[in-house]
């Protein structure tokens, strides 16, 4: 069944409709077809025709709302097929259908037809919005004139006045919303439909105004019974002054409504819609202009106070969200009226200014823990973001107001203290509220960071002392330290990382006195623990300069660690700290400390990576002092991964818990062999290295770990030399591991290249040539002697990077150039065969033509040609159209990929002479190439 042939009627669309909106789609597989079919019918001619005739009563509801949607839809897109003579035709159908659904509404309670008086409601704003210009300039004259007054029986029908009344304030309100989705209109025709709205809002300022003049007349039972047509229209009302408010109507021209908002939002059932109305107007910038307005309308802000405190004891987070964004709004858009009314010498603003800042205090230090308790504190830091920036902005009188500002911010440290404290009961929170929180404690944090242009030192000495006292005479109080401590952390992390001249690292007494009470602390509880190594870990560089503390911070480091519930803590603070400090005196406690806590089994393995790089870089550090002992650790501690990985590569059955074992230990020695190097960087930058040319001269031992190679590594201060032994005894457990997962198991094989990458990677950046010994060239022999193993499916992301590190690591040597060039050609002839695969299989393997493309760009870019040069026309051709399929590819990264490589391809075939003929030949071809590949390089510019 081919339900797109269906024609377009209405016989048709009344089926349809029915038909999708009373079966499911489990009854009914055609119910996707159905809503394409209904979509294309909103937007055929035909709809103008049949949308009208389904808008009858005597239909079903679904197709009365379909049959307005159309309509609407034809207006909104299509308003462009109606002839100008049949304008007035159209408004005058529309107003028929509106007024009899909204007569209709007193006799039928239906939510469905109020839908489709609203959907009709819509579609007579939007046609006024159309004609506003020229056709219908007093389309809001004649739709507040005209609507009210269509009832022959005035006396008989007061409450369908009231619905059609109901009706003009809902289309005034659609007005400037429907204004928003003219997206189909051009900039100078939006203009002059706004320019045309704005100029007619006077008379929509009358008509709210007399409305809300005449509700004061009337009875308070009658006024506020929110089941009542009167209660409907104050609420509308509000929603109507609102919409205009957001379209752009300033201050000056509602003033009148202001008192009125401020009397209704004490009234439970239109507070939500007075304060909403309240906030919208006072967000305005433009309200700069009315200085005089906003210091008359403070004081009715602060009296809400007492509705705040109404709010609070009973518990009703959702009022109190509500006045916390209305204050917030006031404040944050009038902070240059707030400055200027401090320094104006008047006593009695002052004073009304103090108790504004008072209140904003208040809504921050909102009783409860955040997000269990309340949820609006959290909106005030913007206030206290947004008031920062402006004092450090102002320059001429920024002494003053820094002078009366800042015994705020040192309060709102008071607050912070309370506010960060964890409940009793946290640990039965639910991970969203915790997740919450820690977001909330952040944002403090960030607060707090703001303030150290203003109060920084004083910050520092003020928690200091706090937590002094609170160690010395409330030790038990874990929760006040827990927060002081992420104080301290959150200021001295942003001060170490900016090296703020805000603090001077001189006088660092504060931080040397904190380190020197980590004894002293209590870590009864994980919660403390847990912040205050956060805090150590943020000292990383500070502690470099102060090593006479290191003791402290490394002896909480190792308590973290043997600590189930704190070691992701533990291993992220003492890896910032060894990346800052040489911890070669503490290296024999960090390295056991870490292999008990791998051992140990209950570390995730993500953080087992983290603690074997620290093990890395300790022995890296350890090397220099006591070359021996390094190797007798780096012996101990891989041995069992080892055996381990032998043991799982002989298996000849696996399952994922095999494939995760061998993934993670293949993460595991990479990670220790590549921290290893990378430290050994570290090393030579700061000239540490020069420390250890006696030492390790003067000690007589070996490293012997190779297998089958009788290699020896003689004593030496050269990781690499040591990486390189740790491979040559694993490539022969790699081979085994590819071999057997060569057709089951391509992810060991992608982690096995990877691992290798990562450890080659770390060669590279040494920029210090391979040593000439055996174990190097034993290396490279099993290195590509693995690649020879692959299939072409298994010739994957990782295993063209490993490719090219080999090459760039090894080609400088003319030894070695026969081989490598064996396996450039052969990587060569692996990618050329993916040419022969369909694009399905290109879009499906997009990280392989990246990865190919970006290891052939990177070779040209080093200026590796004499390795193209031995590709012949032909092949260069073929690397072209594997290029070109490259560019069919969706995915951003691999066209930057692909893109690099034609442009360095087209650099090097310009530079070689003898390819000038090549260029000849396939000028076309690369001329559509380097057009496309401009486009490209473009977008990624811009």
């Amino acid at each position: 069944m081919d339900i797109s042939q269906i024609s377009y009627n209405t016989e048709n669309a009344e089926k349809i409709v029915n038909e999708f909106y009373t079966t499911s789609q489990v009854t009914n597989e055609f119910k996707p077809q159905l809503d394409q079919w209904l979509k294309s019918a909103q937007n055929s001619s035909e709809a103008w025709s049949f949308g009208w005739d389904l808008i009858d009563m005597k239909k079903s509801a679904n197709c009365q709302f379909y049959g307005a949607s159309c309509i609407y839809n034809k207006v909104s897109k299509h308003f462009s097929d109606v002839p100008t003579d049949q304008y007035d035709t159209l408004k005058n159908k529309l107003l028929e259908k509106l007024l009899l659904y909204a007569t209709s509404l007193l006799d039928n309670k239906n939510q469905q037809i109020r839908f489709i008086q609203r959907k009709l409601n819509s579609t007579l704003a939007k046609l006024a919005l159309y004609l506003i210009q020229d056709q219908w300039q007093n389309c809001i004259q004649d739709i507040i004139a005209t609507i009210p007054n269509c009832i022959n029986e005035p006396d008989k029908h007061e409450d369908q006045r009231n619905q059609l009344i109901l009706i003009v304030i809902d289309l005034l309100t659609l007005l400037p919303e429907e204004y928003s989705s003219l997206s189909n209109l051009n900039k100078l025709k939006r203009t002059q439909i706004n320019s045309q709205l704005k100029k007619n809002f006077h008379t929509i300022k009358e008509y709210l105004l007399n409305l809300f003049n005449s509700f004061n007349t009337l009875p308070t039972n009658i006024l506020l019974s929110t089941s009542s047509l009167y209660f409907n229209m104050i609420e509308n009302s509000i929603k109507c002054l609102t919409s205009w408010i957001e379209f752009g109507i300033q201050m000056d021209q509602i003033q009148q409504f202001i008192d009125y908002m401020f009397v209704y939002i004490y009234n439970d059932s239109l507070f939500d819609q007075s304060a909403e109305c309240l906030t919208s107007l006072f967000s305005s910038e433009d309200n700069l202009k009315y200085t005089n307005s906003i210091f008359k309308y403070m004081p009715k802000i602060l009296e809400l106070q007492n509705l705040l405190t109404k709010y609070i004891e009973e518990k009703d987070n959702d009022g109190c969200v509500v006045l916390t964004k209305l204050v917030l709004a006031f404040g944050e858009n009038q902070l240059s009226v707030i400055f200027d009314g401090f320094l104006s010498g008047n006593d009695q603003v002052k004073q009304i200014l103090l108790q504004f800042m008072n209140l904003i205090m208040n809504l921050t230090s909102m009783p409860g823990n955040f997000p269990v308790d309340e949820e609006s504190s959290d909106l005030t830091f913007v206030f206290w973001y947004s008031l920062q920036d402006t004092l450090l902005g102002i320059d001429q009188v920024s002494n003053d107001l820094q002078t009366i500002f800042r015994p705020f911010f040192m309060n709102l440290l008071e607050i912070f203290i309370i506010k960060l404290q964890l409940a009793n009961n946290y640990d039965d929170w639910t991970d969203e509220e915790k997740e919450r929180l820690r977001c909330y404690r952040i944002d403090i944090g960030d607060t707090m960071v703001y303030m150290i242009s203003l109060i920084g030192e004083i910050m520092l000495e003020f928690l200091m002392k706090r937590l002094v006292s609170c160690i010395e005479n409330d030790s038990d109080n874990w929760r006040i330290q827990e927060a002081l401590i992420y104080m301290l952390q959150s200021v001295v992390s942003e001060l170490n990382e900016s090296c703020s001249p805000d603090f001077s690292y001189s006088n660092d007494v504060y931080l040397v006195n904190f380190v020197d009470l980590l004894p002293k602390i209590k870590y009864t509880n994980k919660h403390i623990l847990s912040t205050t190594l956060l805090a150590v870990g943020s000292l990383g560089s500070w502690l470099e300069r102060n090593p006479s503390v290191l003791p402290n911070a490394i002896s909480l480091c190792l308590l973290g660690l043997k600590t189930e519930a704190v070691t992701q803590s533990a291993s992220f603070a003492l890896k910032d700290i060894i990346n800052d400090c040489d911890l070669s005196s503490f290296a024999d406690q960090i390295i056991s400390t870490c292999q008990e806590a791998l051992k140990a089994g209950f570390v995730a393995q993500n953080y087992e990576n983290r603690l074997m790089s620290i093990i890395g870089m300790c022995l890296s550090d350890l090397l220099i002092i006591e070359y021996q002992k390094s190797i007798n650790w780096l012996q101990n501690l891989i041995e069992p991964y080892i055996i381990k990985l032998s043991e799982l590569a002989q298996l000849k059955q696996t399952d994922k818990n095999t494939q995760s074992l061998t993934c993670h230990i293949l993460n595991l020695l990479s990670q220790l062999m590549s921290s290893l190097i990378q430290r050994q960087q570290n090393h030579n930058s700061t000239d540490i290295m020069t420390a250890n040319d006696s030492t390790a001269s003067s000690a007589n031992t070996s490293f012997q770990i190779g297998i089958g190679h009788g290699a020896m590594v003689n004593s030496s201060n050269d990781e690499r030399a040591i990486v390189n032994s740790l491979l040559i005894k694993l490539i022969p457990i790699y081979k085994q591991i590819i071999t057997r997962n060569l057709s089951t198991d391509l992810i060991i094989i992608d982690k096995l290249f990877e691992s290798i990458s990562v450890t080659l990677s770390s060669n590279i950046a040494s920029n210090n040539p391979q040593p000439e010994n055996e174990i190097t060239e034993a290396i490279l022999n099993e290195l590509i002697q693995m690649f020879y193993i692959l299939n072409e499916n298994s010739w994957r992301k990782y295993a063209y990077e490993v490719c090219r590190q080999i090459l760039i690591i090894w080609w400088k040597n003319d030894k070695y150039k026969n081989n490598l060039e064996s396996l450039f050609l052969f990587s060569y002839q692996n990618a050329m065969k993916l040419m022969t695969r369909d694009m399905n299989w290109f879009h499906d393997h997009t990280d392989v033509v990246e990865q190919y493309c970006t290891c052939l760009a990177k070779l040209l870019k080093s200026k590796y040609y004499d390795l193209f040069e031995k590709l012949n026309e032909e092949s260069l051709v073929y690397l072209l159209k594997f290029a070109q399929l490259g560019l069919q590819l969706p995915e951003q990264y691999t066209l930057r990929a692909v893109a690099t490589f034609i442009e360095e391809f087209v650099k090097f075939t310009k530079i070689k002479n003898n390819l000038m003929e090549f260029l000849e030949q396939n000028s076309q071809s690369l001329m559509h190439i380097i057009m496309i590949v401009s486009c490209i390089l473009k977008y990624f510019i811009y």
